[in-house]
């Protein structure tokens, strides 16, 4: 999250915080997903490694891991920042309403075995 000492994802907000506040990891957490951005960002950060990003960007999105990259870190292509439209917040939202419906069904179905 920082790049020589400064933040390249912005969690700063225009009030100022104390010391304590800033070390503390649960008030940083709660100022990042405040915002859209900041919620996609730390939801991928905290599901590394077990959201596939390749078939999650191919079977929702039908793009590349890659075109989710560089959504995913604001990426600047051909002189255009990559960020999510409103429409695709929608959908990566649903995509993981879905995942953790299919989740659910799946411990249903083990809870309820022999």
């Amino acid at each position: 999250m920082t790049d020589g000492g400064k933040f390249t994802k912005s969690i700063m907000t225009d009030k100022k915080i104390t010391f304590e506040q800033f070390c503390d990891p649960a008030f940083r957490r709660a100022e990042l997903i405040s915002t859209r951005d900041g919620a996609v960002w730390t939801a991928f950060l905290e599901l590394n490694g077990i959201i596939n990003k390749s078939q999650l960007a191919q079977q929702y999105f039908c793009k590349s891991q890659g075109w989710l990259s560089q959504k995913l870190h604001g990426c600047t292509v051909c002189d255009r920042k990559r960020e999510f439209t409103e429409e695709e917040y929608h959908q990566l939202a649903d995509a993981f309403r879905d995942i953790a419906h299919r989740l659910m069904r799946h411990a249903d179905e083990i809870a309820a075995g022999r």
